[in-house]
């Protein structure tokens, strides 16, 4: 097939997967501006693995809860515990997020060796993405979760931007950096478990970090590595699929693979004008 016949298929076959990969890649490269700048770049892993912790525990019989709710409760008690703790003096950044990364590994393993195969094989694919099988359910609830996100930050840009690109200044004007920063990471756990149960954590650690970086590379103003970044998450995840169609890749890979192709021209790109 052609690239015309391959979004022909997407858009009638497929159409929650085309729109639902453009719409995760919009908000994670969004809010990835703020986690690469806040120099927290291993927070969007850490939530992703709090998020499909949170899926595991819902597969245990004693935990009749749906999936979504699994996933959204244990990345926003994540987010408390993170938030807390990252805002103390005594523990580096680093080490707070390697040792909640690592737990949550550790204990979505061990759940997974007390659910039925069937149902641990199901959590795998969760893992990997399952892109072309985003159910209607899922996209409306993640284009929800998207809106009220946007709308908060569209409210309060001057205090998060101010928070996140100078808190020092921040703080000096009677900010309350804490409470901000609470917030931002409540409203980007919510974002990241609705994304991560609708196409995996590969994808989505990969848009919070690959689409601001490049944009970072490209311009320097703020607004400008908004924009970019965002123009990233449109475009890349609808090329990723029809590279995804026309080659048979895994879909989640594919995506990821052609924003870090942008990163690399851009990485290029700069040190041509340097």
């Amino acid at each position: 097939m052609n690239v015309g016949e391959i979004i022909t298929t997407l858009v009638r076959e497929f159409p929650y997967a085309l729109y639902g990969s453009v719409l995760v890649g919009v908000a994670c490269a969004f809010l990835g501006v703020y986690v690469v700048a806040k120099r927290v770049v291993f927070l969007g892993a850490v939530l992703t693995q709090a998020s499909v912790l949170g899926l595991a525990l819902t597969f245990l019989p004693f935990v009749p809860v749906p999936h979504t709710v699994g996933a959204v409760a244990v990345t926003l008690i994540t987010v408390v515990i993170i938030s807390r703790m990252l805002t103390e003096k005594k523990t580096p950044r680093d080490a707070v997020l390697g040792v909640v990364f690592i737990t949550s590994v550790a204990t979505r393993i061990l759940i997974m060796q007390k659910t039925p195969h069937v149902e641990a094989a199901e959590i795998e694919n969760l893992l990997r993405g399952d892109i072309l099988f985003v159910t209607p359910e899922l996209f409306w609830l993640m284009a929800g979760a998207f809106v009220l996100a946007m709308a908060g930050h569209l409210l309060f840009f001057k205090e998060f931007i101010f928070v996140t690109f100078d808190a020092e200044t921040a703080a000096t004007q009677g900010y309350r950096a804490r409470g901000w920063e609470m917030v931002f990471y409540l409203i980007a756990g919510v974002v990241i478990s609705f994304a991560t149960h609708m196409v995996g954590d590969l994808f989505v650690f990969g848009f919070l970090v690959v689409p601001p970086v490049a944009a970072m590379l490209l311009t320097r103003s703020v607004k400008g590595i908004f924009l970019v970044s965002v123009l990233i998450g449109v475009l890349a995840p609808v090329v990723g699929l029809v590279l995804a169609f026309m080659f048979d890749f895994p879909a989640s890979p594919a995506i990821v693979g052609v924003a870090s192709v942008v990163l690399a021209a851009a990485w290029l790109v700069s040190i041509v004008r340097r």
